[in-house]
């Protein structure tokens, strides 16, 4: 899709291809929608109203031509929008739809889904030029709603690029003023927002434009020509007295050349000022305009959000989980269809991904993306947790409740005229382009031709239902909206007054969709909406914040009209209420800091709540104690992690994740005896681990030692302090990991570090020789002769992914450790990919029990039996619990005498799912004979297995499949078998069964599985604490993690922001927001260990991966 303009068709076509870096996913023409006047009736929430019966018959027609097709103009097929509000008064919402290059329409409602095109005597057809995004607003408060109009054709003149305000003149007349307000840009514009930037009870605007020509960055588009570039830039208006003037350069709003396709407002922070989100299309990062005060904003993307979506669309702000914070959902483009997505799929491109980053650009990936609000001014992208990531190439989304439960819904519109991405038609295009017949045919026979090798396919729009679980269910079936279609703009209104929301979508080349909701003949449920009459200025009342309360429960809504996509919705704020009767308390919080309080407020009616009712409130001057405060400056000379450069994909272009970023690791222990508790942190290759000493102030020091400079060429990965030779004092044995080195190299082996009594360790070579990729160390008295005994997990086989390095089980002979695993504990040989282990007595028998847990493993459990360990892992019926376990810990959490285990896993919130009935697979071979490790992962597709990764990237590991599959789709449609061949007989097979992160419950006879609370599941788990923090006699739970080190086609793991789950029975566990708990670590987190701190505080000590060793303290 990314591309600049050519005259020639044919090479404007090759650029579209050749400039594309990440092939956008695209959707596909079909033919036209035919609404029979025989509907088959079935019960269902939303019914298509015909078009014969509301008298709406707008199409959104785009001729294809030498100038409109998509190459020249290559946002020529995305759509229009839709404004509802009720422009004459009468109580009943109008519609209006913007056409992109004919003229718009405007359809006054006459009342039980009747519709009446009073288009030209109202005077609002839009004239030429092509018309975009669209708000009613009431621009010169006289109490009738306005229209604003944005134009952006390519190539149009300023004249018709111009954007339009209609002003009502009160008698369904309307006259074009944009020049007198103003507001009569000529910019390439998309959508603009009305809002109160400044809080003086007026509306500003926002004002989103893009490039004329695409595959522009902001550097190049910076060193332009500035009257140009003045057409490109958004633009912000201030209000002064009813006349708007442009500040945008000087408010901030700078260097800002994006494709913007969306824009909504927020209070991103909770300051009370109104800040700008603007998702924008190619590799351009989405905008955050932090509002600062006095008509300033900063731009801070990378400090709310760790990641956003690619190509981004349309764009909503609500709260979907009723906590009192608006979460933000902003679209992409990828398709939930196997088949589709692999013959459309974006190419893996690391180097030019690399390049992005260092140019200043946020991570981004190409999914949708529901950032989740963490309460602090950071936001938990839970897109895939929340089962709405792919929706194909999707426009506008609206967070609404259309089934009035309390909780608001999503519909996400899609649809692309032409699929211009699929593969196999480039390379047909490619084929025609290098013919005879491109230079015998015209342009306008060349550009038919071109255009008709591509799949047109419509698909149905989506709808979910919102689970308050912060999960979503498709219901297109159960809720009527099966209807395929090439849609764009959307937006929801009480068209009949009746309590739910109806929906009303803008299609391309179809008559505009019309669903009435229904749920009022089908059930109870209840409702209130809340007209809001605001200052003279704003007399819609946007920007006001309303909250209901009821029982325990919030509902809570900043209020805005411009929504999703190129659209604004009726300015009528709308709760669904469930069995709730009785509202206990609303509260509406003006711009301008004054309240509307209402109590014992009945459901089911419309309520007008008026600004000039409104109070002065004093604002409250309670500061909450948090939980935890960060002091991290109380470690003096603080260490920073320095992660070496490596390539982990130089060899294995299919690896799911780095192999050499997996630390540091931290490890506490008194090491100088004073009765303070100490830590050893270690380093990356290339850099030495440190000790750092605790004085009695609790602030900690690094003590120098010449030792651990001297073995910085390893990569330290854990840790462990016992007393290997009795002497009283702790030494350390710490293991080393990483994939930066050949396989057996000595750069693997474990070192021991004795301790002369005062922190002074001296390296000992009184261990076994062991040059493996190892991870963990963990300590037990197994043979009971009174010192402690290690197991040493093994982590990989560097180069040789999923391969496993060997674990180890060393016996401790009077300060000599002995390798005694062959002899006595054969099944650690290969055990698996080992990150974590614990020993624990699960069985209240005399002795304690070795869980161990890893990459591709189940949950493993070795007994000592005659000082041998045996796998007794099926004995607990734990042989489905493969997963990507990184952390296990024992406690007894439910304070019941037995030890529970509690785990960390790879979390829900990712591209790859497993379990029992669809596990998630890898097989690994040298499937070419060529001497490298082939990696593949898999999944099971209607009882097929089938690769995860497309056909692009798996042939550059395998450049004979190039061959033996000549097009994408053939690749697509084929099983793993096909693909590999008879090797896949013979390769490494692992299974995953769970990657949630889990409580085994011990009930004294086996082990009941919990899964830990949703946000547990938000990100990978690295680090486990359980405690009681709180001193409420009931154990607590921390935790955090993420997993920034996977490869480019997967998003990032980065939700998790770090949890305090506050235990409020034995076994119930409630999140704490990090604003409330004080503990926030959104960092690349490797490791977690508790501290005792010596003014008697519980000290948390955190790693994070190419970054500072961090330190938090409880308050209590």
């Amino acid at each position: 899709m990314k591309h600049k303009v050519s005259v020639d068709v044919s090479m404007s076509i090759v650029i579209l291809f050749v400039a594309l870096f990440f092939g956008c996913k695209k959707e596909k023409r079909g033919d036209t929608v035919t609404l029979s006047n025989k509907i088959e009736k079935k019960e269902t929430l939303f019914e298509l109203v015909h078009p014969d019966s509301s008298g709406i018959k707008f199409k959104n027609h785009v001729e294809e031509n030498l100038k409109n097709y998509v190459v020249h103009f290559n946002y020529v097929y995305n759509g229009g929008g839709v404004a509802i509000g009720d422009i004459n008064n009468d109580g009943l919402s109008d519609i209006y739809f913007s056409s992109n290059e004919e003229s718009n329409k405007l359809y006054l409602n006459k009342g039980n889904f009747k519709f009446e095109d009073i288009t030209e005597s109202a005077g609002v057809g839009g004239g030429e030029g092509w018309h975009t995004g669209i708000n009613m607003i009431d621009i010169n408060h006289d109490g009738f709603l306005d229209i604003y109009i944005c134009r952006g054709g390519f190539e149009d003149t300023d004249t018709e690029r111009k954007n339009l305000l209609y002003i009502n003149d009160g008698n369904m007349k309307f006259s074009e003023q944009a020049e007198k307000y103003g507001l009569a840009d000529k910019g390439f514009s998309v959508q603009a927002v009305f809002f109160d930037m400044d809080n003086d009870n007026d509306l500003d605007m926002y004002l989103t434009n893009r490039p004329e020509l695409f595959f522009q960055t902001v550097e190049e588009l910076n060193k332009g020509e500035r009257e140009n570039n003045d057409l490109y830039r958004d633009k912000l208006f201030l209000n002064e007295n009813n006349t708007f003037r442009e500040i945008g350069l000087k408010a901030g709003i700078v260097n800002n050349y994006g494709y913007g396709l969306g824009v909504s407002t927020l209070d991103a922070n909770n300051d009370g000022l109104t800040d700008i989100y603007v998702t924008n299309d190619y590799e351009q990062s989405d905008y955050l305009y932090i509002n600062q005060g006095n008509n300033k904003f900063k731009e801070s993307i990378k400090k709310f959000t760790n990641h956003t979506s690619f190509y981004s669309m349309g764009i909503d702000v609500v709260d979907f989980n009723n906590d009192g914070f608006e979460d933000i959902l902003a679209l992409d483009m990828v398709s939930e269809n196997y088949v589709r997505s692999k013959t459309t799929m974006a190419s893996m491109n690391l180097e030019k991904y690399r390049e992005i980053i260092d140019r200043g650009y946020h991570s981004q990936y190409m999914h949708n993306m529901l950032h989740l609000n963490e309460g602090n001014g950071f936001y938990s992208e839970i897109g895939q947790l929340a089962g709405i990531a792919k929706t194909d190439w999707s426009w506008s989304c609206l967070g609404s409740d259309f089934d009035n439960d309390g909780y608001r819904d999503i519909f996400i519109s899609n649809g692309y005229r032409r699929d211009v991405t699929d593969k196999d038609a480039t390379k047909r295009f490619f084929n025609y382009i290098n013919s005879n017949a491109v230079r015998q045919n015209s342009d306008e026979q060349n550009l038919k031709n071109i255009l008709d090798l591509y799949p047109t396919t419509k698909l149905s729009n989506y709808i979910f239902s919102n689970n308050a679980d912060l999960t979503f269910d498709k219901k297109m079936v159960d809720w009527g909206l099966e209807q395929k279609s090439f849609s764009n703009g959307a937006a929801t209104a009480d068209l009949d007054n009746d309590g739910d929301l109806d929906l009303v979508i803008n299609n391309l080349e179809d008559i505009a969709f019309v669903y009435e909701n229904k749920l009022d003949e089908q059930t109870n449920k209840n409702y209130l909406k809340i007209k809001l009459n605001g200052p003279k200025k704003n007399p819609q009342g946007i920007g006001a914040k309303v909250e209901l309360m009821y029982g325990d429960q919030v509902q809570y809504h900043d209020f805005k009209v411009t929504r999703g996509y190129l659209s604004s919705v009726e300015p009528v704020v709308h709760f669904g209420l469930g069995e709730v009767a009785i509202i206990d308390q609303i509260r509406v919080v003006w711009p301008d800091k004054k309240v509307n309080t209402l109590t014992n407020v009945e459901s089911n009616k419309e309520i007008e709540v008026r600004y000039r009712e409104a109070a002065t409130e004093e604002p409250s001057k309670k500061i909450e104690q948090t939980l935890f405060v960060e002091t991290t400056a109380d470690i003096r000379s603080n260490f920073r992690h320095k992660e070496n450069t490596f390539d982990d994909y130089e060899n294995q272009i299919l690896l799911p994740h780095q192999m050499s970023r997996l630390g540091p690791f931290v490890s506490v222990a008194d090491i100088d005896g004073d009765g303070l508790e100490d830590f050893y942190v270690g380093g990356a290759m290339g850099q030495s681990g440190a000790v750092y000493i605790q004085d009695n102030k609790g602030k900690f020091k690094a003590l120098p030692n010449q030792t651990f400079v001297s073995d910085r060429q390893y990569e330290d990965m854990g840790a462990t302090f016992f007393d290997v030779d009795n002497d009283g004092d702790v030494d350390l044995y710490v293991v080393s990991g990483g994939s930066e080195n050949e396989i057996n190299s000595k750069n693997y082996q474990d070192r021991l570090y004795v301790n002369n009594g005062k922190g002074k360790f001296v390296r000992s070579e009184n261990l076994p020789e062991i040059t493996e990729s190892g991870s963990c160390v963990v300590t037990y008295d197994f043979d009971s002769d009174g010192d402690l005994d290690l197991f040493v997990g093994g982590r990989q086989t560097p180069g040789k992914y999923p391969l496993s390095a060997n674990s180890h089980w060393l016996r401790n002979d009077g300060g000599v450790l002995v390798d005694i695993t062959e002899s006595n504990a054969p099944e650690l040989l290969g055990v698996g990919m080992v990150t974590s282990a614990v020993w624990a007595n699960i069985d209240n028998d005399s002795t304690k029990e070795l869980i161990v847990v890893g990459e591709w493993m189940p949950i493993t459990i070795f007994k000592i039996v005659e000082d041998k360990l045996k796998n007794i892992t099926e004995q607990f019926n734990l042989g489905k619990t493969s997963g990507w376990w990184n952390k296990v810990i024992a406690k007894d959490y439910d304070k019941d005498g037995d030890q529970d285990l509690i785990f960390g896993n790879l979390g829900e919130n990712y591209k790859f799912t497993a379990s029992d009935e669809k596990p998630f697979y890898v097989f690994a071979n040298d499937f070419d004979s060529n001497g490298t490790n082939d990696i593949f992962l898999a999944k099971k597709l209607k009882n097929n297995l089938v690769p995860i990764r497309g056909k692009e990237c798996s042939s550059q590991q395998i450049p004979s499949l190039s061959k033996k599959f000549k097009t994408y789709e053939g690749f697509a449609k084929a099983d793993l078998p096909t693909i590999l061949g008879d090797k896949i007989m013979d390769a490494t097979r692992y299974e995953a069964h769970i990657f949630s992160s889990i409580i085994l419950e011990n009930t004294g006879q086996g082990f009941k599985m919990h899964k830990l609370p949703v946000e547990a599941q938000f990100s990978t788990v690295n680090g486990i604490v359980c405690d009681d923090f709180d001193d409420d006699g009931i154990q607590d739970i921390l935790l955090g993690g993420n997993k920034f080190e996977v490869e480019i086609e997967t998003t990032r793991a980065d939700a998790s922001p770090g949890f305090v789950f506050m235990g409020s029975s034995p076994k119930s566990f409630q999140a704490v927001k990090p604003a409330q708990s004080g503990f926030f670590i959104p960092y690349n987190v490797k490791d977690i260990q508790q501290v005792k701190i010596a003014n008697g505080k519980k000290g948390i000590l955190v790693t994070t991966n190419d970054n500072i060793l961090r330190l938090f303290k409880t308050t209590l």
